[in-house]
């Protein structure tokens, strides 16, 4: 799940309150009835990732990121894949005939054999990733609007996360830039600016019942 995730399980535990660590402690990774499929369902194991992929992650992440992104400049990336008759078919394939030899989609590729050229089908994958490790160091427009965001004091009032450790992210951002503390910085940033644009107004400071400052409860971020 590491791979799937923002930051790694052990650098998200390190920057989580001692309260927040124990309210997430009880709660598992995978939803319980996804993971015993996962486990122990029906079919292969690729037959039970496919189930997942599609049941989770791609209506949650892929069509709901870069499909409607790249078809508001009219370009269809993944949706001509979703007909039911392309999915069908793709699903009645065996294991081998979708994957070995160290090759993925293998009847994809063979069935675009003689179609596209060489050069298209051998070369790497290359989606387009935002180069969140330049973007966030010190200099860059966009550091000065994450420490201002991500001040330890505006973090202590959530509740959620040490502000200590988050300052920590940023001091080892800026001597040694790497993507897992950038990515780990961009998931915070990414999240703090949804919180404070559509989080209910019960929520906000100020509001009847809150006081300016106050903690938030926790199952605000369940």
């Amino acid at each position: 799940l590491d791979a799937l995730s923002a930051a790694p399980a052990a650098l998200r535990e390190r920057l989580y309150t001692e309260e927040y660590r124990a309210f997430t402690a009880g709660e598992p990774a995978l939803p319980a009835a996804a993971r015993e499929d996962l486990l122990h369902g029906p079919g292969t194991v690729l037959e039970r990732i496919t189930r997942f992929e599609l049941g989770s992650r791609l209506p949650a992440y892929h069509l709901r990121r870069v499909d409607h992104l790249s078809m508001a400049s009219s370009v269809e990336a993944r949706l001509p894949f979703c007909q039911r008759s392309v999915m069908a078919l793709g699903r009645a394939l065996p294991d081998h005939r979708r994957i070995g030899g160290g090759q993925v989609k293998r009847t994809l590729y063979a069935a675009a054999g003689g179609l596209l050229p060489q050069s298209v089908l051998s070369r790497p994958k290359q989606p387009f990733t935002l180069p969140v490790t330049a973007m966030l160091r010190p200099g860059a427009p966009l550091w000065e609007y994450a420490r201002d965001l991500l001040a330890p004091a505006d973090l202590a009032a959530g509740g959620r996360l040490d502000g200590r450790a988050v300052e920590g992210l940023f001091a080892a951002q800026a001597e040694r830039p790497d993507d897992t503390a950038a990515l780990a910085l961009w998931a915070l940033l990414v999240h703090r600016v949804w919180e404070e644009q559509f989080r209910r107004p019960a929520d906000r400071p100020g509001a009847a019942g809150v006081e300016p400052g106050a903690a938030r409860s926790l199952a605000v971020a369940a």
